[in-house]
């Protein structure tokens, strides 16, 4: 599976219903078998204001739609984009006919030079969280093939919730969350692995895309 993701910030916010539109049309044309363009919801941080998510067979496919997606993009009502080529493996599935739920993105990027078996670590503790946190229904952690707009994003981590009290309530304040994760992402952590600069970006989704 090969996957782009993009958070659009805009610098004029009433072009957004117009870009989504256009944007769903060249997904759709380009083979995108899974596709999520969505605004974002109220407490994204760096989320920008949309999100264009899609899945395709092929590289190929991707990097096509990922270039006529970037004319669409560089357009006057655009100020920023944020995102990632990637090549998604499922991780884990609880609700895979998910529907009418909330569709959350992490882009992270890890320190250049940091331990493999440091880095393989905060991955598998990463990918544990489901276990302890049954509100993740369905989930996939990646690394970036190649990334864009303000950081060398290195990882990619995607979750989908019933709702977002799922996501702002069980997900943010579980013990696990703060007691194992946390620490590499806190500057007070000698463990910290991760740049502060992260974009946190959720919102609805009709159907799941994981």
């Amino acid at each position: 599976m090969f996957k782009l993701t993009r958070l659009v910030t805009l610098a004029d916010p009433a072009a957004l219903d117009s870009l989504a539109d256009e944007a769903r049309v060249l997904a759709a044309t380009h083979g995108a078998w899974r596709r999520l363009v969505a605004a974002t919801l109220p407490g994204s941080h760096f989320g920008g204001d949309l999100i264009v998510h899609g899945a395709f067979d092929s590289a190929e496919q991707r990097d096509a739609f990922g270039a006529v997606l970037a004319t669409l993009l560089a357009g006057a009502p655009v100020a920023s984009v944020d995102g990632a080529d990637y090549q998604g493996s499922p991780d884990g599935k609880r609700d895979p006919d998910l529907a009418n739920g909330v569709y959350r993105v992490l882009l992270l990027s890890v320190d250049e030079g940091s331990d493999p078996e440091v880095v393989a670590q905060f991955e598998a503790e990463t990918r544990m969280m489901p276990h302890y946190i049954p509100a993740i229904r369905n989930w996939q952690l990646s690394r970036a093939d190649a990334a864009f707009g303000e950081r060398r994003w290195t990882h990619v981590w995607e979750q989908e919730y019933r709702d977002s009290e799922g996501l702002l309530g069980p997900y943010m304040l579980h013990p696990y969350h703060w007691a194992r994760i946390d620490r590499w992402f806190d500057p007070e952590c000698p463990d910290r692995i991760v740049d502060a600069r992260l974009c946190h970006s959720f919102c609805t989704l009709e159907a799941s895309v994981l």
